[in-house]
């Protein structure tokens, strides 16, 4: 190379591959309400009033 030569350096970033939706998730080792095959729409339709009690803190 000459002294005195610009030569350009063109950067490449890689674009990393995301496929977490930004949720941290902790592997407790147990299955998910789906893998048991509970429809978890219908179950929280059902238990309304005892997941907002328990939302509340009273029993």
């Amino acid at each position: 190379m000459k002294n005195g030569m610009f030569v350009p350096v063109t950067r490449i970033q890689s674009s990393p591959n995301v496929t977490s939706d930004g949720k941290a998730r902790v592997d407790t080792g147990k299955p998910t309400l789906t893998q048991q095959g509970i429809d978890v729409a219908k179950f929280i339709r059902e238990n309304h009033a005892l997941i907002e009690r328990l939302r509340k803190g009273t029993n």
